[in-house]
C-alpha cells in the first residue's frame, strides 16, 4: 500500500456511492514559482480552493486515514551517539563505530532541521577519535576534516579532553588550509529562494559560492510554501559541487511537485500524477502553479487529469490579488466547471507544457564568496623570559662550633 505524506497532499471528494455518483477529486498543493512571493501563497491558495470545492455541489470532502507519527529520528541519533561514547569508554571501538554510522545516517536525513553544524561536527570528531584508536588514520583524518568544515572556526569539544587529540586537530586544520578550495552551485525550483551555508546567508538561488573549503558543508533554505529543506554537500579541492533545491518528499507526489515548482509538466510528471490519483481512488486530480504578475498580483494556472488517462487538460487561467481577497468568486467558476464537465473541463494540454508564462526573465546566476571567515589560531603564549643576571650563590650553611 502506498504511503502518502499528508503535508504534501490534500484529498477532496467522496466515494462514488456517497451521494449520487459525486466526483472524487484529489488536489495536489499548488506550487509557487518564485521565492519572492507573498509568504505561503501556494498553501493559502490551496486552502481557498479546498473551501470552494467543499461548497460546490457534486464535489465532496474525504480525508485519508491518519498515519502513525514517525519516530523522533533526532532523538534516535542522539541516543546512538551516547551509546558510542559508552562503547568507546569500554574500548569497544568497533561497536562504537557501528553506532556512530547509524547516528550519522539519521543526522544526514535530518539535515534540514539543523540550522547550525556544531552538533554534527562533534559527532564526526568522536568518529575520528574512534577511528584513530583502531589505527584507521586515513578515515579518521577525513572524519576530522568534516568536523572542522561543518563548524568552521570552532575547535571540537573533544579536543579539550586530550592534548594529543588537540594536536591532531591543529595538524589537520593546518593541512586543510593548504588545500585548494572548491565551489558550490545552488540551482532551485522554484528560483529565488534564500540559501544559508554553514549557518550564514549566501544570496538567493541560482547562486555559485566560491572559495569553499574542501570537506562537508550544511545548507538550508525555506521554500515559498513554508517548507524547510536542506542537506549536506561534500566539496572537493578545485571542483564544483551542484545542489538542486526542490520541494522535499518522495514518491509520485514529490515527482509531480518538483516538476511544477520548476514550471514544467512533462510525461514523467503526468505519469506520477496518474499513479497518485489511482492510489487515491480519485476520479480527477487537480494541480497547478501560482506565479507573480506585475499587472494583477497572482496568476493561478491549473490542470485536471483523469488518473486512468495520460491526457491532462488546462483549465482557464485565474488572476487573483496578492492577498486572495477576490479568490472566492474567481475559483468558484473553476470548481463549477469541474462539477459539471469533469475530465472534459478546460482544453487539451500538449506535453511538455509550461504551466505559467513567466513575465519576468529567468534569474541570472549570482556569484558570491564563502561567507564564513575563519579566525586564525590564537598565538601560543610567550615563553617565560630568561633571567637577566646570574643567580646569587647560595649561602653556606652555618656550622655550630
Amino acid at each position: 500500500m502506498m504511503r502518502l505524506a499528508l503535508p504534501l497532499l490534500l484529498l477532496l471528494g467522496a466515494t462514488a456511492g456517497a451521494q449520487g455518483g459525486a466526483r472524487r477529486v484529489a488536489v495536489v498543493p499548488i506550487q509557487a514559482l518564485s521565492g519572492d512571493m507573498t509568504s505561503r501563497s501556494g498553501p493559502r491558495l490551496t486552502e481557498r480552493l479546498m473551501s470552494e470545492i467543499r461548497g460546490t455541489g457534486g464535489l465532496l470532502l474525504v480525508t485519508p486515514p491518519l498515519d502513525e507519527p514517525p519516530p523522533d529520528r533526532l532523538a534516535l541519533a542522539r541516543a546512538a551517539v551516547k551509546t558510542a561514547e559508552a562503547q568507546r569508554q569500554q574500548r569497544d571501538f568497533a561497536g562504537a563505530e557501528r553506532s556512530l554510522d547509524k547516528a550519522l545516517e539519521d543526522f544526514a536525513a535530518l539535515a534540514a532541521s539543523l540550522s547550525q553544524g556544531q552538533e554534527l561536527a562533534d559527532v564526526y570528531a568522536l568518529r575520528a577519535a574512534i577511528l584513530y584508536a583502531q589505527g584507521k588514520d586515513e578515515e579518521a583524518s577525513r572524519a576530522l576534516m568534516f568536523a572542522l568544515t561543518l563548524a568552521p572556526g570552532r575547535t571540537p569539544s573533544l579536543a579539550a579532553t586530550s592534548p594529543l587529540f588537540a594536536q591532531t586537530v591543529s595538524r589537520v586544520r593546518a593541512a586543510l588550509r593548504e588545500q585548494p578550495r572548491g565551489s558550490i552551485r545552488f540551482a532551485s525550483a522554484p528560483s529565488g529562494v534564500a540559501v544559508t551555508l554553514d549557518g550564514q546567508p549566501v544570496e538567493t538561488a541560482p547562486v555559485r559560492v566560491t572559495g569553499v573549503p574542501p570537506g562537508l558543508h550544511l545548507w538550508r533554505t525555506v521554500l515559498p510554501s513554508g517548507e524547510v529543506t536542506g542537506g549536506l554537500v561534500e566539496v572537493a579541492s578545485g571542483r564544483e559541487a551542484v545542489v538542486t533545491i526542490q520541494p522535499p518528499g518522495e514518491g509520485p507526489s514529490a515527482v509531480l511537485s518538483a516538476a511544477l515548482a520548476g514550471n514544467r509538466l512533462d510525461t514523467a510528471a503526468v505519469d506520477a500524477a496518474g499513479a497518485l490519483g489511482r492510489a487515491l481512488g480519485a476520479d480527477l486530480l487537480l494541480f497547478g502553479t501560482v506565479s507573480l504578475s506585475e499587472k494583477t498580483g497572482l496568476v493561478f494556472d491549473s490542470f485536471v487529469l483523469a488518473p486512468d488517462t495520460r491526457s491532462p487538460r488546462r483549465l482557464p487561467r485565474v488572476t487573483l490579488d496578492a492577498e486572495l481577497l477576490d479568490a472566492g468568486p474567481r475559483l468558484r467558476g473553476l470548481t463549477s466547471a469541474l462539477a459539471s464537465q469533469g475530465a472534459q473541463a478546460g482544453e487539451p494540454a500538449a506535453l511538455p507544457a509550461v504551466p505559467a508564462s513567466q513575465e519576468k526573465p529567468e534569474p541570472r546566476l549570482l556569484q558570491t564568496e564563502y561567507p564564513v571567515v575563519e579566525r586564525p589560531d590564537a598565538p601560543a603564549p610567550p615563553a617565560a623570559p630568561a633571567p637577566s643576571r646570574t643567580p646569587l650563590t647560595p649561602r653556606k650553611p652555618l656550622v655550630r662550633p
